[in-house]
């Protein structure tokens, strides 16, 4: 589903910043979080949610809502989302950003960001979304799969041989677990984090995962 990302940043930011109360009778809409593997349809099965539904689907634009928080370049935001900040590399983000940049203050951003996203309900991809708001009215759900399962996915997708495939599916899942552990101190392949884990490795397509959930 095509969104204006500048849309969303302004929807946010005014949901967050609301300290009214919700008409009576009014409904919310439904927030769900999708946690995926590298290959195993997760992205699609996100797509495929907001179109049943009727929801916006977030993905990159939560960067931009939150780069346009922290007053900084997405693309430098984007890599600390990939490469958790920790104290010891503090000072290298803080040449980059011309500014003190922790990970409570990126944490920060990301659970403004987040908690003004619940308000609009919608279908939110990664981000430790589902662990900024395990305690609200949300469905967590997890899309994976084997690596081997996964890789064959993406050697199709991306027209490269399996081997390198395998590679890349491992870098990634390596990235977003370090991640998920730098920032919140939690295994992002624990079951307990989730309300549904899906494995694709043996569906024909991303509709049952869509129909499940």
């Amino acid at each position: 589903m095509s969104i204006d990302a500048q849309g969303v940043v302004r929807a946010l930011v005014r949901a967050a910043e609301a300290g009214h109360e919700r008409p009576v009778g009014a409904v919310r809409r439904p927030t769900i979080i999708v946690s995926r593997t590298m290959g195993s349809g997760g992205d699609a099965v996100a797509r495929g949610l907001g179109a049943r539904l009727g929801l916006e689907v977030y993905g990159s634009e939560i960067l931009d809502a939150v780069a346009r928080q922290a007053k900084v370049d997405r693309k430098l935001m984007a890599s600390l989302n990939e490469y958790a900040v920790t104290a010891a590399d503090a000072w290298l983000y803080a040449a980059f950003f011309a500014k003190n940049v922790s990970r409570d203050d990126y944490l920060n951003h990301l659970a403004a960001t987040l908690r003004g996203l619940h308000r609009l309900g919608g279908v939110i991809l990664g981000r430790g979304a589902f662990i900024i708001l395990e305690n609200r009215p949300v469905l967590r759900v997890r899309i994976t799969g084997s690596v081997e399962a996964c890789a064959r996915r993406v050697a199709e997708e991306d027209g490269i041989d399996f081997e390198a495939a395998k590679e890349k599916v491992r870098d990634s899942n390596h990235k977003r677990g370090k991640f998920v552990w730098d920032m919140f101190r939690r295994r992002l392949n624990d079951p307990t984090n989730f309300d549904l884990v899906i494995n694709t490795d043996k569906l024909p397509s991303t509709e049952p995962v869509v129909d499940m959930v």
